[in-house]
């Protein structure tokens, strides 16, 4: 999945010199909690310059220490704006473009191309694109196994799972732990008997750790989205 397939195209910018107050009040009305400000160049061409949060503008006049020194609702946003902008491309991997917004601790992040503008993405955006490509929002269960390190671990589970007629959505990695060589694999599958199939390879020889040896049967008809 691509940060094209998740970001909202239709990107609702303002100018620099737009009262910190008047951008407030857009925030309100239309509901966006992040703008992107752009200014024309000497080409004529917008280019972005700044990005700036409903969180920064609520804490313009106020008391809290974080509060920017000198600045009120009137004053133009390109005193509040933060700048440069942390950007991502359409073609970015969502996993890639999640791991930056983690690391940089923001909320929100333009979509640039070429120089131009052409979408913004969240925080909100990011957790739905999980969402999907886990495969949560589908009928399905979860099961955790510990694989060794072998080269063929993983396909030899993903063929021992659909050997019992059964799909897998999504594999993740839970856990990955160098000093030990194994990784702990989350997948969800296409069965709401997870019990039976986590019984069925146990006795294949793979480490499950999802759902335990001692429930596994009580969970063979919990759905998953009980679990």
């Amino acid at each position: 999945m691509l940060v094209q397939d998740i970001m909202t195209k239709q990107v609702v910018a303002i100018d620099p010199n737009m009262p910190i107050g008047d951008v407030y009040a857009l925030m309100q009305q239309r509901d966006i909690r992040h703008f992107p400000i752009v200014e024309d160049n000497s080409a004529g061409k917008s280019t972005l310059v700044g990005i700036v949060s409903d969180r920064d503008i609520r804490l313009v006049g106020s008391a809290l220490p974080q509060a920017p020194k000198g600045v009120n609702l009137d004053d133009p946003v390109r005193k509040l704006m933060s700048s440069p902008v942390i950007t991502t491309h359409p073609s970015d991997a969502v996993e890639e473009s999640a791991s930056l917004l983690r690391r940089k601790k923001i909320g929100a992040m333009p979509v640039v191309d070429e120089g131009e503008l052409v979408g913004i993405v969240s925080a909100i955006d990011f957790l739905e694109a999980l969402v999907r490509m886990t495969g949560v929002h589908r009928a399905a269960s979860r099961l955790e196994v510990e694989l060794s390190s072998y080269p063929n671990a993983l396909a030899d589970l993903n063929a021992a799972v659909a050997n019992q007629g059964i799909n897998t959505l999504s594999i993740l990695s839970s856990q990955d732990d160098p000093a030990s060589g194994t990784l702990v694999v989350a997948l969800r599958v296409t069965t709401i008997n997870i019990g039976n199939l986590a019984n069925h390879l146990r006795s294949q020889g793979f480490n499950v750790v999802w759902p335990p040896e001692a429930l596994a049967p009580d969970h063979s008809t919990i759905p998953s989205h009980t679990e």
